[in-house]
């Protein structure tokens, strides 16, 4: 089960996608402000092609659901 982004900060929250998601290749996390990066190295790098691109949402917890119920 993934981790719910509500309540919590980005670094932790992506940090948390190493136990919940192992087989995947995940980024080093970053600060929030270059969560638009590190999202598309993620989707790009495991081509995830269920999951939109992050250039279209300007709040990570937004997609970060739809990553959720897309992977």
């Amino acid at each position: 089960m993934i981790v719910i982004p509500h309540g919590i900060e980005f670094e932790e929250w992506s940090n948390t996608l190493y136990v919940d998601l192992p087989k995947l290749n995940l980024p080093l996390s970053t600060d929030e402000s270059n969560w638009k990066d590190w999202a598309e190295t993620l989707i790009l790098d495991n081509e995830l092609v269920n999951v939109p691109l992050p250039e279209s949402f300007d709040d990570w917890r937004i997609w970060a659901e739809y990553f959720i119920n897309n992977v």
